[in-house]
């Protein structure tokens, strides 16, 4: 029969399925023809089955046939349900074998064959299956299925073709319409699928839908949604068709029209044509005027779009000016305007529709009022003098200005105004101010109030308006008076006289001066006052009333300081500026003797070399008096040991000088080295002081070293060793110190190279053997030299005797012994014990002597036991050293050792000090000055050490007004004697020395008080005053009062005249000399002196014995908190690494507080940065107490406060900055991968070597090189199949994959850093190889490479997928899908069009990689055909970051003169770009500064370096623009990170201070103590400490006549100053900076002292003697004259006269020469002698500048005059 062709798949579908037998006995209805006969024919098989014993087989069979075909469509074949191999069948029975069977009605069954075939034409809507059984003859079943496939036939329908719906315009998005949904009787994904909103019309060409369609799966709701608000006046419908459509292909679809009106809401306000509106109207418009009309239209419907008009009165026109008529939006006029008022309104008019909540629109009306000129000019006048008033100083210049004037119109035209002025006689003028309208009313000529003090101006003004208006005003100015006229006296200069003794208060002259000005005026009174004229000292000693002009004495004068007294009066009037004139008033000052000699010190000390020659002078005592003449004249006498009744034999005095000179020879080892000298100096007037002198005798090296003893002998084995000590001379020196310092040293000779001798002790040593020697005997000498180079005289002979014997002597166990014993041990006591220790085998005893040493016996030694004992009772003030030889003797051995003992002879207070006589006297006088020293008490120990040291105390306290100096035994007077009724006072003075226990002598000193036997007895009621004063006091403040009183009743307080002793401690204050108030003179200042020491005195001028007192006064300066703290610099830089762990202290700031106690104790505290930084409130340590990350703060700028404890308190605040230094504590990250986690990367099998697989990079967060990441593959599982570039961290293959081979690779991606050590981070990096698909064709696959840049936007497309070209058809039904299994949402491609979209922004520094498989499938081919195309897209990196710092602005610190090339800083910028150029960063600085930058930076590593020498004194700090730039390939992409640099020059000490002022000053000498000579400044560049310079006088300054202030440089006088003693002081001067080390500088200064005519005339002589001859022409000369003034210059140039009187007219003298000439002849006979005086003046006022002498004319014979004078 042939093999059955298998059915074509499209007709139908069979299966075979063979089930289990039918039971026996059952039985199957069915046959071909009638029912009946179909179960016969079904049943007969069965029967002839059963009847052969066969059992029944039932199969089955699926067939499928699609609806719609046409009639005779071939279905299936029966037989293909039976097992194969059965044979033919022969033939089918059916079940369904009815003609009225459906199955037979729609289905041709051949029954012979089994062949199945369509009657017709299937729907499968009407039957979809068909079952039906068919048996063999075999009684095999065929259960037959026939499913009819639906196909396509039937479009989806809805109920209706259109609808309508009503939605208002204010429904909101999101609104969703119900609609009613499509039917489709077709099953499956023929049924309906979907819905598609289809526009019409202009919804089509809408930008974006208005609606959108929202459903489930069919038959789901189908809702229409609303994407965006509706407006109506826009659109009032909308049409949109909708589209069902089936999932055939093609598909079928049915629509539904639907059309949406929208009902209208009050949606929109009224709108104005013009959003503003302009108008003008004249100012005198009357009301109701029309002014403009305005309209507004409004697109809603109905009431909504009526519109009303209002004017909005709460933002415009409130007054009402204007009104809009409601309907028709006319604007009127509604008051009366008024331009000047308002020349603009600006209205507001509202339109309102008729809605039920109505809306609102608004325009602006602006509205330009006219003018009209209705105003008249205004007239402004604003004085521009000084009071700003009508009133004018006389002093006004012409052009100055007097007022300003401005005239104003409010009318439009105001700006054409005329302005004319009238009156003042040409005196003003109006000049135009620039501005229209403004003028200035200034001076045109000159003024003077005395002519005319009052002018009237009128203004007018006129505008230029028609017709025109104007106005006028009156201007009444007056004149106001200067101060133009000064004082003046009626002469320039007065003369005077006053009494020294002229009590204060005393009237000495009345001034009276005139002054032009306006009487009553300020400018016309007159104020008097005292200046000081150049070098005077008047205004401290006089006093002027300033209302009266009566010059009166302030205090007691002093002829002795000042003679002749200069005064300037100055009378100023109270004008402003106040005017002067001043006159001269010589006041002369009489002559009383009131000064005793006053030493210039009260005890000497000198030094004398002893043996100095007599006649040599070794010191000048030296007592001035202030008297002049015989009172001034002093004599000087000497006594010794302070004996005033016992001249000095050793020393002797030059009774005017005060020199003190030697007359006897004087040894200091003989003598005493100490002399105590008593300086007495008697004035002509019998007033007297005394002066201690004590002489020092200083050794010379007189004295030459001796030897005790000067011979020695000692024996010794000729087999002693060399370096065996042999003997110890020993020679002493008187001398002291290095005088006495005695070295030896062997004399040449024989012997001596076989010995050597220490040079300071004088121990002789063996140096060699002896054993070949032939000698017994040797001979040394040894010879001594003092340290002044002195030898001795005698030298030592040491005699060694040489024993030739074996035998070895007893060696001493030491070489030397020392032992000590106090000099009071009775005799007999042991000192010590010497040992010497016997040979070895030796039986012999050993016996001890002492060989030398011992002169005078006073020890022993037991010759057994070699114990030293005392012999005699030691001294040790005759000996205190005693060195001894002790040697030893083995039996009656000659050979014996020896060794030295040193004895010390240990003092004992044995000695008492010792007065050279047991009583004294002393007489004193009554009014003896407290403080004076009156004796000296002088006692000698011969003990030493503190046995030797003496005290002085007074054992008596019988009275409080004598004291002693413990130390010195010098007796000082304590108080004023005076007010005692005592005359004699004993005192006990015991001198006790310190030893144990002390002793002491007593010397009875008797003093005797002389009574006073005249003038007047003045005490201190104190004899010392202590006051406490603030350093913040004031000048003139006044302090203490210093008050002394007399015993006479009837001298009074103000007869006392109150003075301070000159001295560096009182050149700071002044005294009253009337009350004795102490006042300050200078600002004190505790840092630099805290207590003031100095002496007031008081004194009577009426007392002509010149008698006066003295009080201590010791002034303690109080610290006031006037010193605010500073800091040893001004900025503070630390460096810190960063570390996990709190580093503690960092550093220290420091600062300084001149104040003392609580004012200069200091703390601090932080102002900012206290999380993590502390500071330690008393020492200044800043700590840190929190750990610090470089990479969260690179820089702390701390402010540390500093505060003293003063009240109120001060402080300073400084700024410290830290710089946390980098470590490499941060391993790099892979900002891609998340920590833990793996990161896969496809790559496509078969690409070629060097395929990119993807770019990994690598951020560090360290520094520098801690932060520069190299990358590198620690491969598990590669195989070397990739590589990485080590920098930009490219991966790559370096060959193609093949997925058989390996579909997965594992691969550990290593970035490590450049740090010491070095840290690395990982990440696992998966590489998944894509194979291509099995069993395709070669164009079936395809691979396509994109590039796209990281900032492609999304939604555009990036690329279309289409199939290669030849076999593109463009009728092709396409569908394209990205493969779900990529997991990745960044892409998303057209299902139909293979358009392929960017869905989410990329981020290459996140996946700088994707592959991604497409697949296509192509519907045109049956079956549908798969196509696969990879998509290779590289994400290339776009420069999106900007390199950053972590820091916008740092502040660093750099010493200045570091070496070029020092590194400062280095800069780290980040940039969050992943590929190696975008993040590459290049550095680069500039300076805002012109000049040159003093830095250089690393392009590539960001190091500042110094590029020329840094000098703070030029350039202090350096503010620089760092930035940082990326590498992008493109130029202008490249993008910039920048911060700001201070970079502050820290200041060294490199700069000394360099003088400034001149070296030349001037002065006069009779300057007052406390004067101003010179401001000494020196400079210094530097900074801080650095920079501060304190003065200092180095030399040239011996006597102290000057005080420099350290601080300010101000030089000034100490003592008063005398050009005729010293006519100029070279002063060497050091500026020192406070620096580290300290740099100074000095200067030469050159101090002149000026001569002022302080110095009388003296005369040669002052008794002249002469002879003339009688009867000689006039005109002989007679004699010439001579005198000296000790001035210089012009003071010094002397006149010569005459006085009247006897002989007067016979006589003249030549005034420039002295040459004295007869005027007559003489005759003897008529006068024989004659005498007459003689007068030589100065150049100068003073009475000082005259001295007389006088000539006496006498006979010398016959006829012959002699004048004598």
């Amino acid at each position: 029969m042939g093999q059955r062709p298998r059915p074509p798949r499209a007709s139908g579908r069979c299966q075979r399925r063979q089930e289990r037998p039918l039971p026996r006995g059952s039985r199957r209805r069915g046959g071909l023809g009638a029912p009946g006969a179909g179960l016969l024919a079904l049943l007969v098989p069965l029967w002839l089955c059963a009847a052969g014993g066969c059992s029944a087989q039932l199969y089955n069979l699926s067939l499928a046939v699609d609806e719609g075909l046409p009639a005779d469509t071939l279905v299936g074949d029966i037989r293909a349900g039976l097992p194969p191999g059965d044979g033919q069948p022969g033939g089918f029975f059916l079940s369904e074998g009815s003609g009225e069977s459906a199955l037979l009605a729609d289905f041709h069954v051949q029954p012979d064959t089994g062949i199945i075939r369509t009657a017709r034409r299937l729907d499968r809507e009407r039957r979809a299956r068909y079952s039906f059984v068919a048996a063999t003859l075999r009684g095999e079943m065929v259960q037959v299925e026939i499913a009819v496939t639906d196909v396509n036939d039937h479009p989806p329908r809805f109920p209706r073709d259109s609808l309508r719906l009503n939605v208002s315009e204010l429904s909101p998005p999101g609104t969703a319409f119900r609609l009613p949904g499509a039917r489709d009787p077709d099953a499956g994904s023929f049924g309906t699928q979907g819905y598609t909103l289809l526009a019409e019309g202009q919804e089509a060409a809408a930008a974006a839908p208005l609606f959108q369609l929202r459903y489930g799966s069919p038959p789901e709701p189908l809702d229409l949604v609303l994407l965006r608000r509706l407006d109506r006046e826009r659109a009032d419908s909308h049409r949109l068709v909708i589209e069902a459509w089936d999932g055939g292909s093609p598909r079928l679809s049915g629509r539904l029209r639907v059309e949406i009106r929208v009902l209208d809401e009050n949606d929109n306000a009224p709108a104005f044509s013009q959003r503003e509106y302009r108008a003008r109207v004249r100012e005198d418009a009357a009301p109701g005027t029309a002014v403009c009309r305005l309209r507004a239209t409004d697109p809603d419907l109905g009431a909504n779009g009526q519109v009303r008009y209002l004017i909005n009165r709460r933002q415009s026109d409130p007054a009402a000016y204007f009104a809009v008529e409601e309907r028709t939006g006319l604007l009127r006029v509604n008051r009366p305007l008024d331009r000047e008022a308002r020349a603009l309104h600006r209205v507001i008019v509202q339109a309102r529709d008729g809605g039920a909540e109505p809306e609102v629109g608004s325009a602006l009306v602006s509205i330009a009022v006219l003018d009209v000129n209705d105003n008249s000019p205004a007239i402004h006048v604003l004085y521009l003098t000084e009071g700003g008033g009508a009133r004018l100083s006389e002093a006004a210049r012409p052009g100055d200005y007097v007022a300003r004037v401005s005239v104003s119109d409010p009318d439009e035209a105001g700006d054409e105004i005329g302005l004319t002025l009238q009156g003042g006689d040409g005196t003003f003028a109006l000049r135009p101010g620039g501005a229209a309208g403004l003028y200035f009313l200034c001076v045109e000529g000159p003024l003077d109030r005395e002519r005319r003090d009052l002018y009237e101006l009128r203004l007018a003004a006129t505008d230029a308006g028609s017709p025109p208006l104007s106005a006028r005003e009156t201007l009444l100015l007056r004149i106001a008076d200067i101060n133009d006229q000064p004082p003046a006296f009626a002469q320039p200069r007065y003369r005077a006289a006053v009494s020294e003794a002229a009590s204060p208060g005393t009237t000495v002259l009345r001034l009276s001066a005139s002054d032009a000005d306006e009487p009553g005026s300020p400018n016309a009174q007159v104020r008097y006052a005292l200046e000081a004229a150049p070098g005077a000292a008047g205004p401290e000693l006089f006093h002027i009333d300033p209302l009266s002009g009566v010059i009166s004495t302030r205090r007691g004068l002093d002829r002795e300081r000042e003679a002749a007294l200069e005064l300037r009066v100055v009378a100023r009037d109270l004008g402003e500026p106040p005017l002067s004139a001043s006159c001269l008033v010589s006041v002369l000052v009489e002559d009383a003797n009131d000064n005793e000699p006053v030493f210039e010190q009260q005890v000497y000390n000198a030094s004398l070399a002893e043996h100095a020659g007599p006649g040599h002078c070794l010191l000048q005592a030296k007592a001035t008096d202030a008297d002049a003449g015989q009172f001034g004249h002093i004599d000087y006498l000497l006594y010794d040991g302070f004996h005033n009744y016992e001249k000095s034999k050793a020393f002797r005095i030059d009774p005017h000088t005060g020199h003190i000179c030697v007359c006897q020879d004087i040894d200091r080892e003989r003598d005493p080295a100490t002399y105590d000298l008593l300086v007495k100096a008697t004035d002509g007037g019998g007033l007297s002081a005394q002066a201690f002198v004590r002489i020092e005798i200083e050794d010379i090296n007189d004295n030459q070293p001796i030897f005790d003893p000067a011979s020695y002998v000692t024996s010794i084995s000729s087999h002693t060793h060399p370096g065996t000590e042999i003997i110890n001379v020993v020679a002493t020196d008187r001398d002291s110190g290095i005088y006495g310092v005695v070295t030896y040293e062997l004399v040449p000779g024989e012997f001596s190279s076989l010995f050597t001798v220490d040079t300071s002790s004088g121990i002789i040593y063996l140096i060699s053997t002896l054993s070949h020697l032939d000698h017994t005997m040797m001979f040394l000498t040894v010879s001594a030299r003092d340290g002044g180079g002195l030898t001795s005289v005698v030298n030592a002979s040491v005699t060694v005797n040489i024993l030739q014997t074996t035998l070895a002597p007893a060696i001493f166990e030491r070489s030397r012994y020392t032992f000590s014993v106090p000099e009071d041990v009775p005799e007999g006591s042991p000192v010590g014990t010497v040992k010497a220790r016997e040979p070895l085998n030796t039986l012999e005893v050993i016996s001890y002597k002492i060989s030398s040493g011992d002169p005078y016996g006073r020890f022993s030694i037991d010759p057994q036991f070699g114990i030293i004992l005392t012999k005699k009772q030691l001294d040790h003030e005759t000996q205190s050293l005693i060195v001894l030889t002790v040697q030893s003797q083995l039996g009656s051995s000659p050979v014996y050792s020896s060794t030295q003992v040193n004895i010390s002879v240990i003092d004992v207070n044995d000695n008492p000090p010792v007065f050279l006589t047991e009583s004294d006297k002393i007489t004193i006088s009554h009014s003896t000055v407290p403080g004076t020293a009156l004796y000296i008490a002088h006692a000698e120990d011969k003990d030493s050490g503190l046995n030797g040291v003496i005290k002085y105390t007074i054992a008596n306290r019988q009275s409080n007004a004598f004291t002693i100096d413990p130390s010195l035994g010098v007796v000082y007077l304590t108080r004023t004697l005076f007010t005692d009724k005592q005359h004699e006072y004993a005192l006990h003075i015991t001198a006790e020395d310190y030893g144990t226990p002390p002793l002491s002598s007593l010397i009875m000193l008797t003093v005797i008080v002389e009574e006073q036997k005249m003038g007047t007895t003045l005490t201190f009621e104190n004899l010392v005053y202590q006051v406490e004063v603030s350093e913040t006091s004031s000048l003139d403040a006044k302090i203490l009062q210093v008050q002394a009183h007399t015993q006479v009743p009837q001298h009074t307080a103000s007869q006392m005249v109150y003075s301070l002793e000159p001295s560096t401690d009182s050149a700071a204050f002044g005294i009253d000399p009337v009350t004795g108030w102490i006042y300050l003179r200078k600002y004190l200042n505790y840092e630099f002196t805290q207590m003031y020491n100095f002496r007031a005195f008081v004194s009577s001028p009426e007392d002509s014995s010149g008698q006066n007192a003295s009080a201590s006064v010791m002034v303690n300066v109080l610290d006031e908190n006037d010193n605010s703290p500073m800091f040893m610099r001004d900025l503070y830089f630390f460096e810190i690494e960063e570390s996990p762990v709190p580093r503690g202290v960092v550093g220290t700031i420091t600062a300084v507080d001149r104040d003392s106690g609580r004012n200069g104790q200091l703390s601090y505290f932080l102002l900012s940065d206290g999380k993590f930084f502390k500071i330690n409130s008393n020492t200044g340590e800043i700590i840190n107490w929190v750990a610090l990350d470089h990479e969260q703060q690179t820089h702390h700028r701390l402010i540390v406060l500093v505060t003293d404890h003063g009240a109120p308190r001060r402080n300073a605040t400084t700024t410290a900055y830290i710089l946390v230094a980098d470590l490499n504590d941060n391993q790099p990250y892979f900002p891609q991968i998340p920590s833990g986690k793996e990161v896969t990367f496809k790559v496509l099998e078969g690409q070629p070597e060097g395929t990119l697989v993807t770019t990994v990079f690598a951020k560090d967060l360290d520094f520098g090189n801690n932060g520069v990441v190299l990358y590198s593959i620690l491969s598990e599982d590669s195989f070397g199949h990739f590589q990485i570039d080590a920098n930009s961290g490219e991966l790559r293959t370096t060959e193609a994959l093949s997925y058989n081979w390996r579909p997965n690779y594992r691969i550990l991606v290593t970035a490590s850093d450049q740090g010491m050590p070095p840290l690395q981070g990982h990440a696992v990096v998966n590489i998944q190889v894509i194979p291509f698909s099995k069993g395709r064709s070669v164009f079936s696959q395809d691979i396509r490479h994109f590039v796209i840049p990281e900032n492609f936007k999304p939604a555009q497309i990036l690329s279309s997928v289409k199939l290669p070209g030849h076999y593109l058809q463009t009728n092709r039904k396409l569908h394209f899908s990205v493969s779900e299994e990529e997991g990745d949402d960044h892409f998303e491609i057209d299902s139909s069009t293979g358009d392929l979209f960017l869905s989410k922004e990329l981020d290459y520094e996140t996946t700088s990689h994707f592959l991604l498989r497409v697949v296509m499938k192509d519907y045109n081919k049956n079956p549908p055909q798969n196509y696969t195309i990879f998509l290779s897209i590289d994400v290339e990196d776009q420069n999106d970051h900007s390199p950053y710092f972590q820091d916008n602005f740092i502040v660093i610190g750099i010493e200045e003169n570091v070496p070029v090339g020092t590194l400062v800083y280095t800069f780290n910028a980040k940039d969050g770009d992943g590929s190696f150029l975008n993040s590459r960063v290049q550095y680069s600085i500039e300076t805002s500064d012109s000049g040159e930058n003093p830095f250089l930076i690393h392009p590539s590593y960001g190091t500042l370096i110094t590029a020329i020498p840094l000098d703070r004194e030029v350039t202090h700090s350096v503010v620089l623009t760092v930035s940082a730039s990326d590498q992008a390939i493109n130029l202008t992409e490249r993008r910039l990170g920048s911060l700001t640099a201070k970079i502050v020059i820290l200041d060294i000490n490199d700069n000394s201070p360099s003088f400034v002022s001149s070296s030349l000053s001037y002065v006069m000498e009779n300057a007052e103590v406390g004067s101003l000579v010179h401001h000494v400044i020196a400079e210094d560049p530097d900074e801080g400490r650095n920079g501060q310079v304190t003065y200092h006088i180095l030399s040239g300054n011996e006597n102290e006549a000057f005080l420099l202030d350290k601080t300010t440089g101000l030089l000034t006088t100490v003592f008063p100053l005398d050009h005729e003693s010293q006519e100029y002081y070279r002063l060497t001067i050091m500026a020192l900076d406070d620096g580290t080390p300290a740099l100074s500088a000095t200067q030469m200064l050159t101090v002149n002292i000026l001569d002022v005519n302080d110095e009388r005339p003296v005369f040669q002589k002052q008794l002249y003697e002469a002879a003339v001859s009688e009867n000689q022409d006039p005109g002989e000369f007679v004699i010439k004259v001579e005198a000296v003034d000790r001035d210089s210059g012009i003071n010094s140039l002397l006149q010569y006269e005459i006085l009247p009187g006897n002989g007067f007219e016979i006589f003249q003298i030549n005034s420039d020469t002295g040459q004295v000439m007869t005027t007559a002849s003489l005759d003897r006979e008529a006068q024989e002698i004659l005498s007459i005086k003689g007068v030589a003046r100065c150049s100068g006022t003073e009475s000082s500048c005259i001295s007389t002498s006088t000539l006496i004319f006498c006979r010398a014979e016959l006829y012959t005059w002699t004048l004598i004078f």
